[in-house]
């Protein structure tokens, strides 16, 4: 409870609308990854390499998703 508690306090002061918007989707992200055991750091690293390519369509964009994120060797 000490967690939720804290991260409540912590985004009182997020600033704008659109800045809760990008902080709901990183915790949504981060909450997605924990559901599909996979390491947050090592999936956020790989699809941030990943979205720099200009070529990807948004079929790619959605195998990225964590339920369908597949880490690499």
């Amino acid at each position: 409870m000490k967690p939720i508690k804290l991260d409540l306090k912590n985004c009182q002061n997020i600033g704008s609308e659109k800045a809760a918007m990008g902080a709901a989707m990183v915790h949504s992200l981060m909450g997605s990854c924990g559901m599909h055991d996979l390491n947050p750091y090592d999936y956020l690293t790989d699809i941030f390499r990943k979205l720099l390519n200009p070529e990807l369509d948004d079929v790619g964009k959605r195998a990225l998703l964590p339920d369908k994120w597949v880490p690499k060797c």
